[in-house]
């Protein structure tokens, strides 16, 4: 079973890349930004720190749906992101927010911004979402512009992984995030936790020219 982790500026400095990849962690998903105007301000220094001992590294985007449109918000995404490296794990789309968007609305607004990712880096980014909001939203089964789905599902949230509990339409996960309250050498305090069992499904390219 792969780990990964999954930090943004909230997670404090300094984060030792080098204990969290001797721990055994295969990735690292940063925030990038959020809406419309806010960028991570960890995320380029991190990425690069996390990709110069040989994680992989992805960011993701903390969608604001009521602040403007699907495209804009993933054209300013992609302009913080910069290149999608060869070894580096998927995009995602973090969608936790309806912006008060009914649930076509939503999807719309959803498929939108992956297909505009996947235009502007030439890669697919994963959505990353929970069971409550993906079902309370009934989430269709033409749903399939992206890579999959990254699901955060904790159950007790007791540091344990007590397993997915996937929603319709999706019948499995690529990534399933599955505490908040984990803890990794290198990283202060509470670290978000995922497991994955497929390397190839993780990356953004592919397994084509990796050792």
């Amino acid at each position: 079973m792969l780990e990964l982790i999954d930090l943004s500026n909230n997670n404090p400095a300094p984060i030792n890349f080098g204990e969290v990849k001797r721990h055994g962690v295969f990735g690292v998903w940063h925030k990038v930004s959020e809406g419309i105007g806010f960028m991570d301000p960890d995320w380029h220094t991190r990425a690069r720190a996390a990709r110069m001992v040989g994680l992989h590294v992805g960011g993701y985007h903390f969608a604001r749906p009521s602040e403007s449109d699907p495209g804009r918000q993933a054209v300013f995404f992609c302009s913080m992101l910069g290149k999608v490296e060869r070894r580096d794990l998927h995009p995602v789309l973090d969608l936790e927010d309806d912006g008060k968007l009914g649930a076509a609305s939503l999807h719309t607004w959803a498929q939108t911004f992956l297909a505009h990712v996947h235009k502007i880096t030439g890669v697919k980014a994963l959505t990353y979402s929970g069971p409550s909001f993906v079902s309370e939203r009934h989430w269709p089964k033409t749903f399939g512009t992206g890579a999959g789905l990254w699901l955060a599902d904790y159950g007790p949230n007791d540091g344990a992984d007590h397993g997915p509990h996937v929603p319709h339409p999706w019948r499995r996960c690529v990534a399933h995030q599955y505490t908040s309250v984990g803890k990794v050498p290198g990283v202060a305090g509470h670290v978000d936790l995922t497991h994955a069992s497929a390397r190839r499904k993780l990356l953004a390219h592919g397994l084509r020219g990796l050792a």
